[in-house]
């Protein structure tokens, strides 16, 4: 089985503990919610045991650590400007829309967390909460409206009609859901947990700052790509 490595010692994936791997990357926090696997008081378990109680094979869960590193396509591809605008709106969808989704439940039940185990001591925990709740209700209504309205008309090429005001709306909620991710990041003092935070508190800011990095490429590709092609 391949090893994610530790310094400055090898240790086998199975042998390593839950803790110890989301204490390399907080990003894989993410992951091991989505598997059921608790890394905050659980995380003294090693992958073999964690697994078991599961009933998850290793290697599955060895494959979905890999394949969610962070920076795993939250760039803008080079060749994007070159795509018909249908290509590109079905990647938008396929790359970012359901990136998004994924993440969206995971963060929630994060912040949600982190509010009632930590708020007394950190105020600004509650309204994290509370922004990211509202930012991810306004991104899924966004997301629902191009994918029924927006996105066929580019598709097919229409580019006259209700389009141009489509696409002023939609821009205009850009706007928006950016001005949310701003207030994130303030709260967060940049998405830097205090020091002798709990592995959920620092997975949730690791994530709200993925979110934000996939959002800054999910825009550049709609405002900049593909509605300024459509209404060339």
């Amino acid at each position: 089985m391949e090893i994610i490595q530790s310094q400055p010692t090898t240790v086998p994936f199975t042998e390593r503990t839950i803790a110890d791997l989301v204490s390399e990357d907080f990003r894989r926090g993410i992951v091991f919610k989505q598997f059921g696997i608790d890394f905050c008081c659980g995380g003294g378990k090693s992958v073999a045991d964690a697994c078991a109680a599961k009933g998850i094979a290793p290697e599955t869960l060895l494959q979905a650590l890999v394949s969610a590193h962070p920076s795993a396509g939250r760039s803008v591809p080079s060749q994007a400007g070159s795509w018909s605008p249908a290509f590109l709106a079905d990647y938008i969808v396929n790359e970012h829309h359901s990136w998004v989704r994924e993440r969206i439940p995971v963060l929630k039940a994060f912040t949600k967390r982190v509010a009632a185990v930590h708020g007394h001591h950190y105020a600004e925990l509650a309204e994290i909460r509370d922004v990211f709740a509202d930012l991810a209700d306004e991104l899924e209504a966004h997301m629902e409206d191009e994918e029924q309205r927006v996105f066929p008309l580019v598709s097919r090429g229409d580019a006259a009609g209700t389009l141009p005001g489509l696409i002023e709306e939609l821009v205009a909620e850009h706007e928006s859901v950016g001005g949310a991710m701003a207030r994130l990041r303030a709260l967060t003092n940049d998405y830097t947990p205090p020091e002798g935070a709990c592995n959920t508190f620092r997975a949730a800011y690791a994530g709200l700052e993925d979110f934000e990095e996939d959002l800054h490429a999910h825009v550049h590709l709609e405002n900049n790509v593909l509605f300024k092609r459509v209404l060339a």
